[in-house]
């Protein structure tokens, strides 16, 4: 049952899958591209099954259920080699609840559309910090690397991740791990000394990480990274809460992007909405702001790629 769970989250490329507690049973939940979907719901026992093989697979004690565990394992889908990623926890009444990350290889994620990356190319070409925002699953990680992948015959690019979630063989991947001190302030520090043209570092989530990704900026290194935000000039007020002041902002991001992906009629589409250092001095000066992202979804319902409905759903981000 396990097994069949798993074929069918890669069959549709899902990056994650949730194991959830409900009432007598449980309900699967996947996530794919930018949507999260209930795909089956299991018994208590039906359930308890699936978790004990993933927990005995990842190395995890499977008589422990309440504390919160993570572990991981391989496992061959149609000649794939996908890295699995579980962490479970138990809840007040000692029902587990698991999460499994699914971290695909390169030829297996979906594919940036090449005009969005021969539009970002110059930028990323550029000494300096490029910012992605947007919600989990909107495809941030696959357009760094995508850009990374266009640099990467002259250039050393090292990634910092936690996780990393996509394998990439030309590239230099380093993953948090908290427990041996490897955090992204000590890998930062770390990475530096290898002296790489480009350093993914997968997101920003404190003053610290912040304050030393800008400083790489301004070093001289291409960065790459994200932060959650629901526009591209929440992006400055984040950095500003983790005490990034106007002059370390300007000086040393070159491009901040919002992006989600979209359902439309015959898939998904990834729209980009993007700020330049010249938006970005523009917005700290005097708080000017466009509207290009409600710009770009009134042009996409209009060629009749999306109906009504989604336009109003994504209208504001």
């Amino acid at each position: 049952m396990a097994l069949k769970l798993l074929n069918e989250a890669c069959n549709n490329v899902a990056s994650d899958i949730y194991i959830f507690p409900h009432d007598n049973g449980y309900s699967i939940e996947a996530r794919v591209n930018d949507g999260c979907f209930i795909i089956a719901k299991y018994t208590l026992n039906e359930t308890i099954s699936i978790i004990n093989f993933l927990k005995f697979n990842g190395g995890l004690n499977v008589s422990e259920q309440r504390r919160p565990q993570k572990g991981s394992f391989s496992f061959l889908f149609s000649n794939h080699n996908i890295h699995i990623r579980i962490s479970t926890v138990g809840d007040f009444m000692n029902r587990e609840s698991v999460v499994i990350r699914l971290i695909y290889p390169q030829e297996m994620c979906n594919q940036v559309n090449q005009e969005i990356i021969d539009t970002l190319l110059p930028v990323a070409r550029l000494k300096g910090m490029m910012i992605f925002s947007g919600p989990m699953g909107s495809g941030k990680t696959s357009l760094m690397y995508a850009l990374s992948r266009e640099l990467v015959n002259n250039k050393k690019v090292m990634c910092i991740e936690d996780p990393i979630e996509i394998v990439e063989d030309k590239f230099l991947q380093l993953q948090v791990n908290a427990e041996s001190k490897m955090t992204y302030e000590e890998l930062i520090k770390t990475s530096l000394r290898h002296r790489p043209e480009v350093l993914i570092i997968g997101e920003i989530r404190d003053s610290q990480t912040a304050k030393l990704a800008v400083q790489a900026a301004l070093y001289g290194y291409t960065v790459m990274t994200t932060i959650h935000g629901k526009s591209k000039y929440t992006v400055v007020q984040r950095l500003r809460q983790f005490g990034i002041d106007d002059f370390e902002i300007t000086n040393s991001i070159n491009m901040i992007s919002y992006q989600r992906l979209i359902p439309v009629v015959n898939g998904t589409e990834l729209l980009v909405d993007t700020l330049d250092n010249t938006g970005i001095k523009e917005f700290i000066s005097n708080e000017k702001t466009d509207d290009n992202w409600q710009e770009m979804l009134k042009n996409t319902r209009q060629n009749g790629y999306i109906d009504e409905n989604t336009y109003q759903e994504y209208l504001f981000g």
